[in-house]
């Protein structure tokens, strides 16, 4: 009996040692578990602030954006505020933008709910609709650029787009006319690029229009308010023109880039050389892209018979044909019908600031050029040599008089039946 007892106990005994045993195990390996997981994210912690030490540091700011969206029988209100937020910036400095953001908002809200409670305004055209929306940019420091597009409509057959920009300087809060930091040669490049772009394009209005006294030399063609909707975008200068601007409504808000760099004019070949004959069949096959990309914005741009002409710094001028295009969004796709230069360029590595006959001399002993005639040209009074290069390209030099030893005037180029 009591040898059964000893037993039960004994086994009582081992049942409660083998449980805690197993308790105890249990415990420790969770314990070593949190440990580990502790100390590897510590030690993931520390190697990322390492890594990262210089961006986590360092205040960050960025734009965010309110929605205002109010509507009543008489109007319908959907605004995007902009709004500056972060440690980055001086508080005073965001603090002085935020306000001014604000308040321009506030004014175009009250504008057009004073409109719709006006007692003499008996309208069967509401609700009236302000809708505006906003794009921003902080490309280029010191500054902070921001393009409302207002669409409001108050009756008739649509609605009208309007346009507001700021730019603001991120050091002391304060609103900068963009145009201010372009120099005169900047602007009149940006001037021709646009109003050539007029010319090619179907859909925006002529520069040689009534309007603008029917010019054909485009420095006289400023108009006062052209920079006026104009702000940093992606390190360069976008210029718009809400509708009716330079375009009809149907075209919407035309939009024009230019970078920095570009804008510089640098790296243009100044001192070209129509070498040889693939280097001008090139040349007739680019489009208005092509020729802005390789010799940059034009220096001048002029109207002539049948087409409008693109002067680069090379020297080397392109002639496009007017309303070649349909759509200005397609503009760049505009082909090239001949080149003009004077005689500050090569052709076949030969100069030609020289006599016409000196020229037509070492020409001849080229053997992709063939002459095809000479003569006086009796409606301009000069001399003029015609050579056909190739198969299909036609070139014409011409002199200075009607002497055939005086010196080059310019050189003419272009596909051949054109």
């Amino acid at each position: 009996m009591i040898k059964g007892r000893m037993v039960i106990v004994c086994i009582f005994i081992l049942l409660l040692l083998s449980i805690t045993g197993c308790s105890v195990f249990k415990t420790k390996k969770e314990s070593i578990s949190k440990v580990n997981t502790s100390t590897l994210q510590k030690s993931n912690q520390a190697i990322k602030y390492l890594s990262d030490n210089k961006a986590t540091s360092k205040p960050t700011w960025d734009v965010v954006f309110e929605r205002i969206y109010q509507t009543t029988e008489r109007y319908e209100i959907d605004i995007y505020v902009p709004k500056i937020t972060g440690s980055g910036l001086k508080q005073e400095v965001s603090d002085k933008i935020n306000s001014f953001l604000r308040e321009y908002i506030d004014q175009r809200i009250e504008d057009i709910k004073k409109i719709t409670e006006s007692p003499e305004d008996n309208s069967s055209f509401y609700p009236y609709i302000l809708a505006i929306k906003c794009e921003w940019d902080k490309s280029v420091s010191p500054y902070i650029s921001f393009l409302f597009e207002e669409y409001s409509y108050t009756g008739g057959a649509h609605g009208m787009t309007h346009l507001e920009s700021f730019t603001f300087n991120l050091e002391t809060g304060d609103n900068i006319r963009l145009e201010s930091l372009l120099n005169n040669e900047q602007k009149k490049l940006i001037q021709n690029y646009v109003n050539i772009e007029r010319t090619i394009s179907k859909d925006l209005f002529d520069p040689f229009s009534e309007e603008l006294g029917g010019k054909e030399d485009f420095s006289n063609s400023y108009q006062k308010d052209f920079f006026d909707d104009m702000i940093f975008k992606n390190k360069g200068y976008l210029i718009c023109f809400e509708p009716y601007k330079i375009g009809p409504y149907s075209s919407g808000v035309v939009k024009f880039w230019f970078g920095l760099d570009e804008l510089e004019q640098k790296g243009v070949n100044a001192d070209f050389d129509l070498k040889d004959y693939s280097t001008i069949k090139r040349l007739l096959s680019m489009n208005l892209g092509n020729v802005r990309k390789e010799f940059g914005l034009p220096i001048e741009v002029y109207s002539s018979e049948g087409g409008f002409l693109y002067e680069t710094k090379s020297g080397l001028t392109f002639s496009f044909t007017f309303d070649s295009v349909e759509n200005w969004e397609n503009i760049s796709m505009a082909t090239v019908n001949s080149i003009i230069a004077g005689n500050n360029i090569k052709l076949f590595g030969i100069s030609i600031k020289s006599s016409l006959s000196d020229v037509d001399e070492k020409i001849g002993k080229i053997k992709e050029i063939k002459k095809n005639g000479e003569g006086i040209d009796e409606e301009w009074g000069s001399y003029l040599v015609s050579y056909e290069v190739g198969e299909d390209v036609e070139l014409y030099i011409e002199s200075k008089t009607e002497e055939k030893n005086s010196e080059v005037s310019y050189i003419l180029i272009k596909k051949k039946g054109l």
